[in-house]
């Protein structure tokens, strides 16, 4: 660890940028918000016609040409219709993922490296898909009574090991990551770090801006993969103090154990979403004409009722969220005093992804899990210092 005694490097203040039309901001996250919407309308649509109109059940018997394997039937289902559903929901993520950023000038990537880095987004999402319902149809076939139960248990245990991955395998497959520079910014930030304890195995620059000119900054990991990642663009686009105060935020979500409550929040979800299907392909077997609630024809249905409760808790894990975020501000404040710098980092902040800073609040009520710019900077403001 570097003692904040050592010769540091001078710091090159950001130059300010022009603020961004708070127009062209509402028309980008006006798009984003409808392409949002028509994924959900498609998760939806897609597998209720797919199921209704017999196709589910023409695939299942497709496969069981194929292999008599009750387990390769399911790989094999899911690998056909996997690929349909991909065919249709493509030109949708085209749009969203890379016209849209490209048109509003936040995407860096040419076609080709986008597309190649959506083949192994899909590849990867694939490969955990394939293998989580797998196992799920697994235990619908040999635990027909508790299968939910299981279900719940693993896909929590499969949550936990994911959270500790994502930042040393996942996240590298799509961005480069190196150890932040010795200097002013690497000393403060491990400094705060040891002001309230917390011990993070590095702190390493996250190079966004290979791609986007979006910033970003998070605590990621936990146990021996926890560590602090800051985008290349919010370094070249925060002071010093600015970035301080940003992962001081960051860092109360740590001592404040939010992760873990947000897990203890999607838990509940993954429970209750389990038990519904549950009772789902219990009620409507006979109707859909299923063989029973192993039967992976009735797969649509069960991703029908997946997507309804999410889209039921999606206010309240969203409003749990904000709560938490709001939490971290004040914490942040508290422990940095840092007033304008926080206003200013979360200006920036804005202006960067294109947030519009004032949204309906309706579409914040349900879609947003952060508080709006223009909130977060109102409590600031209104924020007054305590004693430590």
């Amino acid at each position: 660890m570097v003692s904040a005694g050592e010769n540091t490097p001078d710091i090159e203040v950001p130059q300010p940028s022009d603020p961004v039309d708070p127009a062209q901001a509402q028309r980008y996250q006006r798009i984003k918000l409808t392409m949002s919407v028509a994924g959900v309308i498609l998760n939806f649509v897609i597998p209720l016609v797919f199921l209704l109109a017999g196709g589910s059940e023409a695939i299942r018997n497709l496969v069981e040409d194929w292999t008599t394997v009750s387990a390769l039937i399911v790989v094999l289902y899911l690998l056909v219709a996997g690929a349909g559903l991909q065919l249709i929901e493509f030109p949708f993520e085209l749009y969203s993922g890379f016209i849209v950023e490209k048109k509003f000038g936040l995407s860096n990537v040419s076609i080709g490296i986008w597309f190649y880095d959506w083949v192994k987004g899909t590849l990867i999402q694939s490969v955990l898909l394939v293998g989580v319902l797998s196992g799920i149809y697994w235990l619908l076939r040999s635990q027909p009574d508790q299968w939910w139960l299981w279900a719940s248990i693993g896909a929590t245990i499969l949550v936990i090991i994911m959270m500790a991955l994502v930042p040393v395998l996942l996240l590298p497959l799509f961005y480069k990551f190196e150890p932040i520079p010795e200097g002013e910014l690497k000393n403060r930030l491990f400094a705060l770090a040891d002001q309230i304890g917390t011990h993070v195995q590095g702190i390493y620059v996250w190079h966004l801006g290979d791609k986007t000119s979006k910033a970003n900054a998070a605590v990621t990991g936990w146990g021996r993969t926890r560590r602090i990642i800051i985008s290349d663009t919010l370094i070249d686009s925060n002071t010093v103090e600015e970035i301080e105060v940003v992962m001081a935020h960051e860092l109360g979500h740590h001592v404040r154990w939010d992760v873990w409550k947000m897990l203890a929040v999607s838990t509940v979800l993954i429970f209750i979403s389990f038990f519904v299907i549950d009772l789902a392909l219990v009620a409507w077997i006979d109707s859909l004409g299923l063989r029973g609630i192993a039967d992976i024809a009735g797969l649509p249905l069960v991703l029908i009722v997946g997507v309804g409760v999410s889209l039921v808790a999606l206010p309240i894990s969203n409003w749990l969220s904000r709560r938490a975020e709001t939490a971290a501000d004040l914490y942040a404040l508290n422990l940095t005093g840092m007033r304008d710098q926080f206003i200013s980092a979360m200006d920036k902040l804005g202006d960067k992804n294109l947030a519009q800073k004032t949204p309906n609040a309706f579409v914040e009520f349900v879609f947003h899990s952060h508080p709006s710019i223009l909130r977060r900077i109102n409590n600031a403001k209104a924020w007054t210092p305590q004693s430590k």
